[in-house]
């Protein structure tokens, strides 16, 4: 039944209601009551025709998109918790959603909104100072046209124009090696931790906590046994510290204020020194405010050679990450993420490193990845995957024999990760392969 047909049986039951029942008690006439219904299902029926919706996902500590586009109208969100922890999301001064589980769902239901820029947040304390904060742009028409229930529909050109700018040029690079300086025998690093601009993909440029003003910080690359001393700077507004994940050190060198050391203070230094006694991919981060302090960049690669791995003709390590800078290889959303360049016949060695609060399944179109080594211990049996899951805080080493000539596509299996309806983004690059 058309609607206008349903809007008129209602109207003519509610003219017959009114007239047994509504005259004798406030004495307005049959019509009156009926001009009042029918203004009233005509501004339903408007509202229902103007309802915006957009999908926005929560994690841990971000929210996307960064930007929602909407045209005036009653705006709903259709809100999805993807990360580990409770999260909400409120409109400033306005109507928030119940503190979601991890998983969770809810649509807040904003109302109508004019055309203007609002501010949408987390209200868990700390996540809006961590990153959950975004952007809800309402305009006279929506910048994304929509259909199938309010689905976002692609646009051909943006995904062209993301693909064709890849590799993009941006400001930074992150985990450049780093050169000790010697004590005699000892290999000394200085690290400085401070807050820095960082452009993760072309034009977005964001706020970051940096080692060295890079993201991820200075690749430190040493030799089983080498003994190792890192002076940490901490030029952050907060206290911070350094922890050496997966590394077997001293308890005193382990890096967690209040359990093996005090916090360093903003403007104080702190010196760690050890002896290096296992060898294998491992990670130095903060763990201070860690679930802020690392997505946003306090992070880096710290890779322990032996002299017993295979070699290779290209090693490479890929660092994952999530958070107020998005999803990030290196520290750069697509197509700022750099590519791999190899020939027929070379063999790769990828160091997979997350250090994000999400897992992140690598998935390297056109050729197996076989598993060698995962957390810094060789494999006793490898095996070959062509999705490699790396889950916060694992590393896990694979080999690729290049076979296949082109350019292939290598990205998170997440595909909210990957790709939205303006093309791919985030954890995206390739191996381009010649002959």
């Amino acid at each position: 039944m058309k609607l206008a047909a349903v809007a008129g049986a209602i109207l003519g039951f509610a003219a017959l209601l009114i007239s047994t029942v509504a005259l004798s008690q406030s004495g307005r006439s049959a019509s009156d009551e009926s001009e009042g219904l029918t203004g009233n299902l005509a501004g339903q029926v408007g509202s229902m025709a103007s309802m915006q919706h957009a999908s926005v996902t929560l994690g841990d500590i971000f929210i996307e998109p960064g930007t929602i586009n909407l045209a005036a109208g009653q705006i709903m969100l259709d809100v999805t918790n993807s990360g580990g922890i409770q999260h909400d999301l409120a409109l400033e001064d306005g109507p928030k959603t119940p503190l979601l589980d991890a998983g969770g769902t809810s649509t807040l239901d904003l109302g109508v909104l004019d055309v203007g820029t609002y501010t949408v947040f987390c209200t868990v304390p700390g996540h809006r100072e961590g990153g959950m904060e975004a952007s809800l742009i309402i305009g006279e028409a929506a910048d994304q046209a929509t259909g199938d229930g309010g689905r976002m529909l692609h646009s051909d050109e943006d995904y062209m124009a993301g693909v064709e700018a890849f590799p993009a040029a941006t400001e930074g690079l992150g985990g450049q090696p780093m050169e000790p300086v010697m004590d005699g025998d000892v290999k000394v690093y200085e690290l400085t931790a401070e807050e820095i601009q960082w452009e993760v993909s072309p034009g977005d440029v964001r706020t970051a906590m940096a080692f060295n003003g890079q993201v991820p910080g200075p690749e430190i690359r040493v030799q089983l046994g080498d003994r190792v001393r890192v002076i940490l700077h901490n030029e952050l507004p907060e206290s911070t510290a350094i922890h050496y994940h997966g590394l077997v050190v001293p308890n005193d060198q382990d890096g967690v204020p209040g359990f093996t050391q005090p916090l360093v203070l903003p403007g104080e230094s702190y010196t760690y020194e050890f002896d290096v006694v296992n060898s294998g991919s491992h990670m130095y981060h903060s763990h201070m405010n860690g679930a802020v302090q690392i997505p946003m960049g306090l992070l880096g690669a710290f890779i322990v050679e032996d002299g017993t791995e295979e070699p290779v003709d290209q090693d490479i390590t890929m660092i994952l990450n999530d958070g107020p800078l998005g999803y990030t290889i290196n520290g750069k959303g697509f197509p700022a993420t750099q590519p791999i360049v190899a020939n027929i016949g070379e063999k790769v060695r990828i160091r997979y490193m997350n250090e994000g609060l999400q897992i992140h399944p690598m998935h390297l179109h056109g050729m197996p990845q076989l598993v060698v080594a995962k957390d810094g211990y060789e494999l006793p049996q490898p095996h070959y995957e062509d999705t490699v899951t790396v889950a916060p805080g694992e590393r896990i080493d694979v080999l690729v024999d290049v076979t296949e000539l082109g350019a292939w596509a290598f990205h998170c299996h997440i595909l909210s990760h990957a790709e939205g309806p303006n093309g791919m983004f985030g954890m995206v690059t390739a191996m381009i392969v010649s002959e």
